[in-house]
């Protein structure tokens, strides 16, 4: 059985994850007090609701028990944002995804049934400061508390070595996804006796600190700054919250 999904608030965050979402699914509801924006959207939903999600009857009618993710963005309406995960939460949703400011109503959140906190501002910004700071940087894109996707120029010193000279993965830390060529726009798994050009970039994987390092995009921060930073992105889920207590 497909895998449900229910959006309440079409907030910005709101909206984006329903324009992707509806790429990969037509399993989703989308809930959202005003009508032209349901209006608006509807199509990208299997079902759209014009409704005040503070009423947990009309919610519980609307939402599936035991929904299998929702996604909520009431705005920077903290109580609104807390008796919707609250309600999600008694209706069994197996996932609830919160739009949050801060940790502060991210753990708040957390407390009524959240089991993700999003931070839009901070990822964003997290996404974008190591591709100011390095000028061989194309795209940067965490994908866990500790694991990053990056998108980079080979740097000089690699140009006219193989892959397998460079040995990236045992002197550097990084692991090579894929390779485009300087004249070309898509991705090929790389050729063990291709000689890197100038201009080629490289999709890869690998830590923070490894890929940030190797492009030359570390910020020294105080109080270890990156870390609290994904801390903020990610937050804790309940049972790591748990776990500690």
């Amino acid at each position: 059985m497909a895998r449900q999904f229910a959006i309440v608030g079409l907030g910005s965050f709101g909206l984006s994850v329903l324009e992707k979402l509806a790429d990969a699914t037509d399993q989703i509801i989308i809930v959202d007090k005003e009508k032209s924006v349901i209006e608006k959207h509807k199509d990208l939903a299997a079902k759209s609701y014009i409704s005040d999600a503070l009423n947990e009857e009309a919610l519980r009618r609307i939402v599936p028990e035991g929904v299998d993710v929702a996604i909520v963005d009431v705005g920077d309406h903290l109580e609104a944002a807390i008796i919707v995960t609250n309600a999600l939460k008694k209706l069994g949703a197996k996932q609830i995804i919160v739009r949050a400011d801060n940790e502060d109503r991210g753990e708040i959140l957390e407390m009524v049934g959240a089991t993700r906190i999003i931070y839009p501002a901070k990822e964003a910004a997290y996404r974008i400061v190591p591709m100011l700071v390095s000028s061989t940087l194309f795209s940067f894109m965490p994908i866990s508390a500790s694991m990053v996707l990056a998108e980079f120029q080979v740097p000089d010193r690699y140009v006219g070595m193989t892959l397998i000279e460079a040995n990236l993965r045992q002197t550097k830390g990084i692991n090579v996804v894929a390779l485009r060529k300087t004249d070309e726009d898509d991705y090929v798994f790389f050729d063990p006796k291709y000689r890197m050009r100038e201009g080629d970039v490289l999709l890869c994987a690998g830590t923070e600190k490894d890929v940030t390092a190797f492009t030359g995009a570390r910020v020294v921060a105080r109080k270890n700054l990156v870390s609290d930073m994904f801390r903020g992105i990610f937050g804790k889920s309940r049972k790591q919250a748990e776990g500690e207590a």
